[in-house]
This record gives structure tokens, C-alpha cells and sequence, in this order.
């Protein structure tokens, strides 16, 4: 049987790798390693793709870090690493599970200080979006996605002043009344996880 020199090559070097994995566990079956976050990831998963594209003095970026999988499988490797969340519980998830497996913390940073835009000018009253706010969410609230009249919907920071967030129409939300209560100041992640949303 005749064979291409490409295919000589091929086996010289051994299989080509698949483009889909399916030697993992999903994290549902994975007790020891389950922290409730839905969209978690097997650590053997993020320890392969880190091993394929990161040398060892690298550093690995997960810029939705969320429940830190990766910045446990980077750490474990001995990468430098630097994760971004806007929620706090994934601050909290991060420092948690490196410290479950380091016994103590190592040098790790939070920070909370979210940067500033300074480019939009004077915006108007968050109130002013009300109308455009009701068309976009066909006057359902962003929370439990009940319906009301405008009048029983209230404008809502997405990501609260104090903790960064602007006037933006594309940081304003309706809320009703009882979930704008439930959340106040609070990330919208927080809303959800309080109506079993996530």
C-alpha cells in the first residue's frame, strides 16, 4: 500500500490531536471538586489547556474567572496567574480554593478599585431611561421577569454606584419593586442567587 509523505510524517510524530476531549468528568460527577457554580470546568481540563499554551515562566489571564478553576490549575502548575470578576463571590471562590490547597495564602491580590470612565461626558438622570428601559425589556423585570406597567418598575444600576458603576444607559436596568429591595446595593449575581437563578 502506497502512502504520501505527509502521512509518513504523521506517523513518525504520532496521532494528530482530536479537537474535542472527551477522556474528562464532567464537575457534576466530580464531588471533591464541586463548588455550585454552574458553569465550572474539570481542573484536569484547565491543567491540559494551560500545560498546551503557557510555558512555565507564563503567566495565564482568565478574564471571567468566576469559581477559579483555572487560577487553581495555573497555580498548581506554578504559573503566575491573574483572574477578573466583576462578582465578589468569585474573589471569594478564588482565595478560598488556593488556600484549601496551598494550607495558606501566597501572595494574592484583590483588587476592588474598579476603573473609572471618564470619556461620557455629563450623563442624564438615570430616571430619563425609563421608556427606552421598558422597550428593551418589553416591560419585564430584568430580575424575576414578571411583567408590569412602567409605573411599577423602577431603574436600577446593574453594577450599584458604589461599588463603580455609572449612569450609562448600558449599566441601567428596570427592577420591580421587590427585587430592587432584595438586591439594593448589591451586584446582580446576588439577585439571582436570592431567586434561585444561577
Amino acid at each position: 500500500m502506497a502512502s504520501s509523505s505527509r502521512d509518513a510524517t504523521l506517523d513518525a510524530a504520532g496521532k494528530v490531536p482530536e479537537d474535542w476531549w472527551p477522556d474528562f468528568t464532567p464537575v457534576g460527577r466530580l464531588k471533591r471538586e464541586r463548588v455550585g457554580y454552574p458553569t465550572q470546568k474539570p481542573l484536569a481540563l484547565l491543567d491540559r489547556i494551560i500545560k498546551a499554551s503557557c510555558p512555565p515562566d507564563g503567566i495565564v489571564l482568565d478574564p471571567f474567572c468566576g469559581c477559579a478553576t483555572t487560577m487553581v490549575a495555573a497555580d498548581d502548575l506554578g504559573r503566575s496567574w491573574a483572574g477578573i470578576d466583576i462578582s465578589e463571590k468569585a474573589a471569594e471562590l478564588v482565595a478560598r480554593r488556593i488556600q484549601e490547597r496551598q494550607g495558606l495564602f501566597r501572595d494574592i491580590k484583590h483588587r476592588r478599585d474598579l476603573p473609572q470612565r471618564t470619556d461620557l461626558g455629563p450623563l442624564p438622570a438615570p430616571r430619563t431611561h425609563r421608556s427606552t428601559l421598558y422597550g428593551q425589556q418589553g416591560g419585564y423585570c430584568a430580575g424575576c421577569a414578571t411583567h408590569f406597567e412602567p409605573r411599577h418598575l423602577e431603574v436600577d444600576h446593574i453594577i450599584a454606584r458604589s461599588k463603580g458603576g455609572t449612569d450609562h444607559i448600558g449599566n441601567l436596568q428596570l427592577l420591580c419593586g421587590n427585587c430592587n429591595r432584595v438586591k439594593g446595593d448589591r451586584g446582580m449575581e446576588y439577585l439571582r442567587s436570592q431567586l434561585r437563578l444561577v
